[in-house]
């Protein structure tokens, strides 16, 4: 037993060495656990409301933050509210009878378009349409999938308006960098009630039927036709155009027009090659010529002819990348005459006129 006290001591030793932890995690200040604060969606911005012929289109961008400015990454729906009718005044303390109209999912919603984050929402007023001349007013909020709705958008108002009928026969022609689009005014006479024809707008796309929200025209065009310089060669562009019935913002339009596609393409060719010159030798005629600068330049062809025949035929079964030329089926005491022509790479294989003619003498 003489061993039994070292032991009893070692293990109240160890004993102190655990019991003050324990004692450690009870200290603190008491009270209740504090549940997380749960984060609602920011307000949707951008909202606006535009007339479409017979309906107005609701447009708002979806948020990417909750109100207290963290990442919104549970965002399920959005819910479409709608007062019809001028709202009682706001001095009154009254609010305008909001009613919820539509709930657009957010991720492939089936009843509303999606394009670059912003939402489009057509309200053509069901079965009983749209009344002329009664105002509408619409506001949106976000729901996160915990159910819990964010703050409501600012509101926007719409006093619909009757639309003039679209514009006919769309046509579009492709040129170098550009299209050409041309069309015919609505028929006349207008049916009572519907406005004149205060001009067009012109809609383009990547895609066909699927529009941005703007068109790609300042103001309304007055004219019936519309020159697109801001397009690139090789892309096939859709367009689509409608009627405005009033002069500024937001367009009461008229619905699409016939819908017609068009792919510009490069038909420039290059420059005319410059400074041809030759130096018979023993392996033939070395031909030498200036290079051209062109970016799209793929090479040349060398042409030659032997008079008095007028008709040059090709020397070069493609187009060659060097600026030289050696023509060794050249025959001694023989004068012939050779030009040079530039090709550049678009798919039309664009090719340049003729060189300066240079004539050789083969001696």
């Amino acid at each position: 037993m003489k061993g039994a006290a070292p032991l009893s001591l070692l293990a109240l030793t160890l004993l102190g060495c655990v019991v003050p932890p324990l004692v450690l995690l009870g200290c603190g200040r008491r009270g209740p656990p504090v549940p997380p604060q749960p984060r609602a969606p920011a307000a949707v911005g951008a909202l606006r409301a535009e007339p479409r012929d017979s309906a107005i289109v609701v447009i708002w961008s979806r948020p990417g933050r909750n109100e207290d400015g963290s990442p919104l990454t549970d965002l399920l729906e959005f819910q479409l509210y709608r007062a019809v009718g001028t709202p009682p005044p706001r001095e009154a303390g009254t609010r305008p009878a909001f009613s919820l109209l539509a709930t657009i999912r957010v991720e492939q919603p089936d009843n509303a378009a999606v394009q670059d984050g912003q939402y489009a929402f057509r309200d053509d007023g069901g079965g009983a349409g749209l009344t002329p001349g009664v105002r509408y007013t619409y506001r949106v909020q976000g729901v996160n999938r915990r159910g819990q709705a964010g703050a409501p958008s600012v509101e926007v108002s719409v006093d619909f308006a009757p639309a003039p009928p679209p514009p006919v026969g769309l046509a579009a022609s492709a040129g170098d960098g550009m299209v050409r689009l041309t069309w015919q005014a609505p028929p006349e006479p207008l049916p009572a009630g519907i406005p004149p024809v205060r001009g067009y707008n012109v809609y383009r796309s990547l895609r066909p039927g699927v529009y941005a929200s703007q068109p790609i025209n300042a103001g309304p065009v007055v004219e019936t036709q519309f020159r697109d310089a801001a397009v690139q060669n090789g892309t096939t562009y859709s367009y689509a155009v409608r009627s405005v019935g009033i002069e500024r913002p937001p367009w009461r339009e008229s619905r699409n027009s016939n819908e017609v596609s068009a792919t510009p393409e490069d038909l420039t060719p290059p420059a005319p090659p410059r400074g041809l010159a030759a130096v018979p030798g023993p392996d033939g005629i070395a031909l030498i010529w200036q290079p051209n600068v062109e970016p799209d330049l793929l090479g040349y062809l060398v042409y030659r002819r032997e008079p008095p025949a007028l008709t040059p035929i090709r020397l070069t079964e493609s187009p060659v990348q060097a600026s030289t030329f050696t023509d060794r089926t050249a025959r001694p005491g023989v004068t012939y005459v050779y030009s040079v022509t530039a090709v550049d790479r678009s798919p039309r294989r664009n090719e340049s006129a003729p060189s300066a003619d240079l004539s050789v003498n083969v001696p």
